[in-house]
């Protein structure tokens, strides 16, 4: 199944105008985002666009044009405009739940109670467009999911209605929290806190450029034009396939100092909370020294969990995680009637549907073989006969 996806290139940094530049730059209709000022109850705001350029790259850039006079600087008077729009119930919960984020961070750095925020910084108008004018064109692309580079933070000084605030941002750092970062190559601000808070909300991790086909690309510019970098945000929007749930990852650690105590209870709980198999292969190790590979495989959906259980069950320092391709032969749970009761046997066939493999299930005859007082072997080949027969 194809899955639509957007990875956020911030190689120079992420602002709430960067956004929007580049999604107007991928396509987005500036239609959509009118109509959602109009809804929002928003008189005389436009977005006008332009190209320009930026260390010879070509982006979009946004300059907000506004007849509003009344000027809107408090959270709640912007909770309740948002609250108050015909914007559907979507866009409405994505963009207060980025309005409040903000808020929380901005009243955890003054010490302030959440309803007394005023957002001097990132205040006006420009906040609104910016916060709604991006869940606008998420929703418009429909993308399944939203990934991230990690953000690069320039540093040095900015002025604020509380005097010169370091770089990266106070309020940004706060929301940065869980997301890895770089040191940028441009001095100043790259990342600012509309932007985080934005990025953060949207995306659902931070990594490096993910497989998929290409399908179209949007550079949204910053303001500032330095020297030799081009301060551009790209959007990648593509295709991926999703992962089905057949699809196998291998899990391995490499251990020589744990218990051997320890392994069959961390072999049972990887069963029990999901592996598909595990093992420990004997291996020898730095220094001469005896060890093992713990091997776990796993389902696409599984494998963080059952990585986790590895990191806090044995003594490992670290996962390694890779995809692998199987083929699996279709197969079916039969019955079998034996002179030791009934025997589950599983049965696999190939591609043209002929047998390919019978095997008993060892849970089915270890307990007929417990329940009888006879050898597991005797179980065993009696479940294979019989099966055999029924064939014929």
């Amino acid at each position: 199944m194809e899955m639509r996806v957007a990875y956020f290139d911030c190689f120079a940094g992420i602002s709430g105008d960067m956004i929007l530049g580049a999604l107007l730059d991928l396509g987005l209709p500036p239609e959509v985002l009118d109509e959602g000022w109009r809804m929002l109850g928003l008189q005389g705001v436009k977005l006008r666009t332009k190209k320009v350029d930026r260390g010879g790259l070509t982006g979009t850039q946004v300059v907000l044009e506004s007849r509003q006079k009344t000027v809107i600087r408090k959270y709640g008077e912007m909770r309740e405009i948002i609250r108050g729009s015909n914007l559907p119930k979507g866009i409405k919960g994505a963009s207060l739940k980025i309005l409040e984020r903000l808020a929380r961070v901005e009243a955890k750095i003054h010490g302030v109670r959440i309803e007394e925020v005023h957002f001097h910084e990132i205040g006006g108008i420009d906040t609104l467009v910016d916060v709604v004018g991006s869940t606008l064109g998420v929703d418009y692309f429909a993308w399944d999911k939203v990934i991230s580079s990690p953000l690069p933070l320039g540093r040095g000084w900015v002025e604020a209605a509380h005097g010169c605030l370091p770089l990266p941002a106070p309020a940004t750092v706060e929301l940065l929290q869980g997301v890895p970062i770089i040191p940028a190559r441009l001095e100043g601000e790259t990342v600012t806190p509309t932007g985080a808070a934005i990025l953060t909300s949207l995306a659902s991790g931070f990594d490096l450029l993910p497989e998929m086909v290409v399908k179209g690309v949007g550079y949204g510019a910053g303001t500032r034009d330095p020297a030799g970098t081009p301060n551009l945000l790209r959007i990648i929007h593509g295709a991926a396939q999703e992962e089905k749930e057949e699809g196998i990852w291998i899990l391995e650690a490499d251990i020589d100092d744990m218990s051997p105590e320890f392994f069959p209870y961390l072999n049972q709980l990887l069963l029990r909370e999901g592996a598909l198999d595990a093992s420990q292969i004997p291996i020898q190790m730095k220094k001469g020294r005896p060890g093992f590979t713990i091997r776990v495989l796993s389902s696409a959906s599984q494998r963080e969990k059952l990585a986790q259980i590895l990191l806090k069950e044995s003594t490992t320092l670290g996962v390694r995680m890779y995809r692998a391709e199987r083929l699996i032969l279709s197969r079916e749970q039969r019955e079998v009637e034996t002179k030791y009761g009934i025997i589950r046997i599983k049965v696999a066939f190939d591609k043209e549907g002929k047998i390919a493999n019978i095997m008993p299930e060892y849970e089915s005859c270890l307990q007929a073989a417990q329940r009888k007082g006879v050898p597991l072997k005797e179980v065993y080949q009696e479940a294979l006969a019989e099966m055999r027969k029924i064939e014929k």
